[in-house]
């Protein structure tokens, strides 16, 4: 590396040596002035260690555009039936790395739900049809969880299992079961957990942008579910996930009485309600779920008005599963791609899988429709939390607002399989960055 003078009095540094490949949406200029990647996501990236002010540094990023597959690194609907013995499920999530939920029921009988995530031991669950702690489950649970998907066992076909083969009215056959995944990523969903203080409490979470909804449970204690949905203005809403009541005002869940708090892209807030915080030495999980508009987006949280005939929400994408209820007294319902539009799971109720019947939830390729009859009355506020299709589209950069470019507006990325070149200078300290698309289309 030098330093030399360019114009005016202005040092420049020239690094020499070879090309840096990126490994992440990070561009370190302290590692060299020439970058390079091939595209599998839609980086925002960030420009890091310029030189000081009063120094020129110049660089350049060669992109080979490629593709991004929305939400199959993220979220996975697996059907399978169940052995009474040990059997592994194959989902292709790094759970054991990136941390995650697990969320198994059975399809044919009345069985509870099996919530595992990655801050707890194996051989425990917590169900989202009761407001029981935290459970043992040892002998007839998830046993291990892998970088490709997660291990079952199942030594009772009794109420708690999830590899049986056999269960209640369905004894003498394979158990059918579901389980969704969901693994820990930003814009997408985040697992938080905190010992109760009896008061209010500011919390951290990693979500990367403002949640669209947040699930709270007392691990330690029988408290309901709490859930607050971004929908909901009042001071003191919520609503519960293991109950049909309808949404509720309650000071001390997610508000403090005399006004709501919002939660930003970095915290949320909890009140002292024993749902929440209240139970001094208590522990307490939160499932942050995000709502995210931007056109790589993978979930969505939202509401509607029920109308008359059937409801359509437009999401801007085909999903693959959606929560819904009505805020009035309602059960909530589960629909995914896997299983088929009719056929639904409640979330408070350990009941088999229903069908609402043909053509009652329908999806699209830019949202979903839901008939009138499923789940509260014409004029009622549905609230919903939607997950995206996997689809592989072309991906796409987000560069620094710090950025300048000539039009005041940045260039396109390449497309998959081309190949640009990007430029940049900096003389303020990275204050500024002056951009261009120096070439398009190289060998």
């Amino acid at each position: 590396m030098e330093a030399f003078k360019i114009k005016n009095g202005l040092s420049a540094k020239r690094y020499l040596g070879s090309t840096t490949t990126l490994s992440g949406s990070t561009i370190d200029l302290s590692l060299g002035s020439m970058f390079s990647t091939t595209l599998s996501s839609d980086p925002a990236y960030t420009f890091t260690n310029p030189p000081a002010s009063g120094n020129a540094q110049a660089f350049s990023v060669e992109v080979t555009g490629g593709t991004t597959t929305f939400t199959q690194d993220s979220f996975a609907t697996t059907l399978y039936t169940g052995n009474g013995s040990t059997q592994t499920i194959t989902n292709g999530l790094d759970l054991a790395n990136d941390g995650g939920l697990i969320w198994i029921k059975q399809r044919e009988a009345s069985w509870v739900h099996l919530l595992q995530d990655t801050t707890m031991s194996r051989g425990h669950r917590l169900d989202t049809s009761t407001n029981a702690a935290i459970q043992d489950n040892s002998g007839y649970n998830i046993t291990s969880i892998s970088s490709t998907g997660f291990g079952l066992t199942d030594n009772s076909s009794g109420l708690y299992g999830v590899n049986g083969s056999a269960g209640g009215a369905y004894a003498g056959t394979n158990a059918k079961y579901v389980a969704w995944s969901f693994k820990k990523q930003a814009k997408f969903f985040d697992i938080v957990t905190w010992t109760g203080n009896g008061a209010a409490m500011t919390i951290d979470h990693n979500l990367g942008q403002v949640p669209g909804m947040i699930i709270v449970k007392s691990t330690s204690a029988t408290y309901n579910w709490a859930v607050w949905h971004r929908e909901f203005t009042g001071t003191t809403d919520y609503i519960r996930l293991n109950l049909t009541n309808a949404k509720t005002d309650s000071a001390g869940v997610f508000g403090d009485g005399s006004q709501a708090l919002t939660p930003t892209s970095t915290q949320f807030f909890v009140g002292g309600n024993n749902q929440v915080s209240g139970e001094v030495g208590g522990t307490y999980v939160a499932y942050l779920f995000a709502h995210d508009t931007a056109s790589d987006s993978r979930i969505k949280c939202g509401s509607t008005t029920q109308v008359s005939g059937g409801t359509t929400v437009d999401l801007g994408w085909e999903p693959q599963w959606v929560l819904i209820r009505a805020a009035t007294t309602s059960n909530w319902f589960i629909f995914d791609n896997k299983r088929g539009g009719s056929l639904t799971l409640l979330p408070n109720s350990s009941n088999a899988e229903g069908s609402q019947g043909a053509g009652a939830f329908e999806y699209n390729t830019t949202g979903f429709t839901i008939e009138d009859y499923i789940t509260g009355s014409v004029g009622d506020t549905l609230i919903y939390m939607a997950i995206r299709a996997s689809a592989a589209t072309d991906s796409a950069i987000t560069w620094p607002s710090s950025v300048k470019w000539p039009s005041g507006v940045a260039p396109t990325t390449p497309a998959a399989g081309t190949k640009d070149l990007f430029t940049f200078l900096t003389t303020d300290g990275g204050t500024t960055y002056y951009g261009k698309k120096a070439a398009e289309g190289l060998a």
